[in-house]
């Protein structure tokens, strides 16, 4: 017998007995629960549409916490970054710049105008370009688009203008918007008073602020939407403001006005409000910010009043308790008796200064739909028993199909499983498995469902440690400096995504005039950990030298400070700095790095500049020697770390120094980039296959 015959058999068994004994029993008590439910489902839907309102206005209202955070971070971002560039650091440029494909269509659609009838027009914007309104393709703001660009393509539906503007009048707007109703610098127009707490000045207020302020709301004079404007200063590299920097955020981009109204009446109302005293009345009620035009329901785009509007109601005592309960940041629901009946009014603080999002319900709405429940609920009741009777004819029938389609059910597993591979394939770490069986099936899906957190955790680290090279190769320098007499050059390349190798040219002042310090370090291991060292390290060795400090003094500082840092970790730094002078001497500095080699001008014999002194970190009172000389016209000092001469071949043998040294000689006459180049070019060719197993660094400074 097949097996879709033993099912037919089963089933009908198991299913048409207890259906007969049950029918008799199910129909008295669907009776009595149909009457139970209905007197209960008013209430019911008014609770649940309470907790809801509260639900909403209170997730809103966290959620446009963390938006503005975010936009505080990337005002601070893109104000460090509009420095960088001012303050003459090229490497932060990137050239011409071009959205990416994929997200251009989301771009454009947020560039719209809207009239007063509410229909969209497109505009014309080019992400590829912005505006300056004063200094032309000469102004230090021309530049600006790659980096304006990256941000807005990461935030498209967040971010409508970027401006920045300087206090010699030069000014720049990402992207170029060419509309014949474009005008003033920003495009901004409108009345409102002051919300947020912080907020203080309008989007084209000339003011330059010394810190983070948030503009009060105001409609955008080239889209006619309403708008937030955050203004972050932007300052010198003396720490002096010298212009400011402007995101201008939709409302509606900020509040998410077109998914919030969804799960309440089409007669529910939402507005900005915030508490204050009736001028007119003296009555505690709330001055209406800003709410949605009546002939635009539906499209989730907010306005501000033309004059001064008021909420007042009757009922103060309500009133004062929502006033109370905003300008102590507590979201709510409370009853309140309106022009046309009973309404619940659902608030959440924005800030504050009591500035609140609020959401007006006509209960009518609410207990219209729950007297529709009620007749539809009693109407199902009646159904139900009268088609009881049919069932038991039709459970045979239904049986009998179950039999010829539980082949497919029983495959369900397998082939959820498959769509779940192949989103998680795509990129999807979301999918889960739904486990509908115990047998070897569901194990494999409990196996599926535990495996991709760990997956995900894994793309997430990976992306994390990409992030930190980033980080790390920034702090290098971004192009090689250029000093009196000397040709100079430095590179370095680590093994794993962040290194601890560490090279860097610093210019200062001295008694003795302008000279540099060339810097090389070596971190013991590599990775994230003697990334943060070197770091750190980096930055008590520029911020000594930059204020003067001689090269003994400053780095015994420096190894107190790493001391402190790397107490009982193991982990230590070896350091050799050379100090080059105008006049053709130098000085340097040995802690526990290996000594610079200095090449004689004919090329025959190498110098070692030694001295005396610990890797930095090993004790807290260790003493340093300083090295002092003289270098002529042709010599070449190189200063490298291990990686170079311990890299090791697929067949097992060291690069060593000697070799080392007889590439130096025999490229001596090549420029400092070119011998950093070359030397780079000889460790990979004589590493081949085998892996990288530390980071390399080479600084080179010849004589000219």
């Amino acid at each position: 017998m097949r097996i879709r015959s033993k099912l037919l058999i089963f089933f009908l068994l198991v299913s048409l007995a207890p259906l007969l004994l049950v029918w008799g029993s199910v129909r008295r008590d669907m009776t009595a629960m149909g009457e139970s439910l209905a007197d209960r489902s008013g209430n019911l839907l008014v609770h649940k549409a309470s907790q809801s309102l509260e639900r909403v206005v209170a997730d809103h209202a966290a959620i446009l916490h963390r938006e503005r955070q975010l936009l505080e971070a990337t005002a601070r971002l893109l104000a460090s970054r509009v420095e960088g560039i001012l303050s003459g650091h090229e490497h932060m440029r990137s050239g011409a710049y071009a959205p990416p494909e994929d997200r251009l269509a989301a771009l454009r659609s947020e560039y719209f105008g809207l009239g007063m009838s509410g229909a969209r027009r497109p505009l014309d914007v080019d992400f590829a370009r912005l505006t300056v309104e004063s200094g032309g393709a000469d102004s230090p703001l021309a530049g600006l688009a790659p980096v304006l660009g990256r941000v807005k393509a990461e935030h498209p539906g967040l971010l409508l203008w970027i401006d920045v503007a300087l206090k010699n009048g030069d000014r720049a707007r990402y992207p170029e918007a060419r509309s014949a109703m474009m005008g003033g610098t920003m495009g901004m127009m409108g009345g409102g008073q002051g919300m947020m707490g912080s907020m203080g000045g309008a989007a084209g207020d000339d003011s330059f602020p010394q810190g983070l302020t948030w503009a009060a709301p105001e409609v955008d004079r080239v889209t006619g939407r309403m708008v937030f404007a955050l203004n972050t200063p932007v300052r010198d590299a003396g720490g002096a403001v010298s212009g400011r920097l402007t995101l201008v955020v939709p409302v509606d981009a900020v509040l998410h006005e077109e998914s919030r109204n969804s799960p309440f009446p089409e007669g529910t109302e939402s507005l900005l409000v915030a508490p204050a005293t009736d001028p007119d009345t003296r009555e505690p009620g709330l001055r209406i910010v800003a709410r949605e035009r009546a002939e635009r329901v539906g499209m989730g785009h907010m306005w501000i009043p033309e004059s001064d509007a008021w909420l007042t109601p009757e009922d103060t005592a309500p009133m004062r308790r929502m006033a109370e309960s905003m300008l102590a940041g507590k979201p709510g629901v409370v009853g309140m008796a309106g022009a046309s009946g009973s309404e619940l009014w659902a608030f959440a603080p924005m800030d504050e200064s009591g500035a609140s999002l609020l959401l007006i319900v006509p209960e009518k709405d609410i207990v219209g739909e729950a007297r529709a429940a009620r007749g539809y609920v009693a109407g199902q009741v009646r159904e139900h028993n009268a088609k009881m009777g049919m069932v038991v004819l039709a459970v045979a029938l239904v049986v009998v199909l179950m039999a010829f389609f539980l082949s497919k059910l029983f495959t369900r597993n397998i082939r959820e499983l498959a769509g779940a591979v192949r989103s998680v394939a795509r990129g999807d770490f979301s999918v889960r498995v739904g486990v509908h069986s115990r047998d070897e099936v569901g194990q494999l899906a409990q196996s599926f469902n535990a495996m991709i957190p760990e997956l995900r955790d894994k793309v997430r680290m990976q992306n994390s440690l990409e992030v930190a090279q980033e980080v790390q190769l920034s702090l290098l320098p971004g192009r090689d400096p250029e000093f009196p007499g000397t040709d100079i050059a430095g590179a370095s390349a680590y093994s794993d995504e962040t290194g601890g190798d560490y090279y860097d040219f610093i210019p200062r002042r001295t008694d003795r005039g302008d000279s540099l310090v060339v810097a090389v370090g070596d971190v013991s291991g590599h990775g994230v950990q003697a990334a943060l060292t070197m770091a750190s390290a980096r930055a008590y060795l520029r911020s000594l030298l930059s204020g003067g400090a001689p090269l003994g003094p400053a780095v015994r500082a420096v190894n107190r400070l790493v001391f402190e840092d790397t107490d009982g970790s193991g982990r230590f730094m070896t350091l050799f700095l050379l100090e080059l002078f105008g006049d053709g001497t130098m000085e340097w500095v040995r802690a526990g790095h290996d000594p610079a080699l200095l090449l004689a001008p004919a090329g025959d014999r190498f110098e070692e500049l030694r001295g005396e002194g610990l890797p930095l970190g090993v004790v807290p009172d260790a003493d340093f020697t300083v090295g002092s000389g003289k270098a002529d016209p042709g010599q070449v000092a190189v200063i490298g770390t291990d990686g170079i001469w311990e890299a090791v071949s697929p067949g097992g043998e060291m690069f060593g120094k000697d070799r080392f040294k007889a590439l130096v000689r025999k490229h001596a006459d090549q420029d400092a980039a070119g011998l950093v180049h070359t030397v780079n070019q000889a460790v990979t060719a004589f590493r081949a296959t085998a892996p990288q197993r530390d980071d390399m660094t080479l600084a080179v400074v010849r004589w000219v």
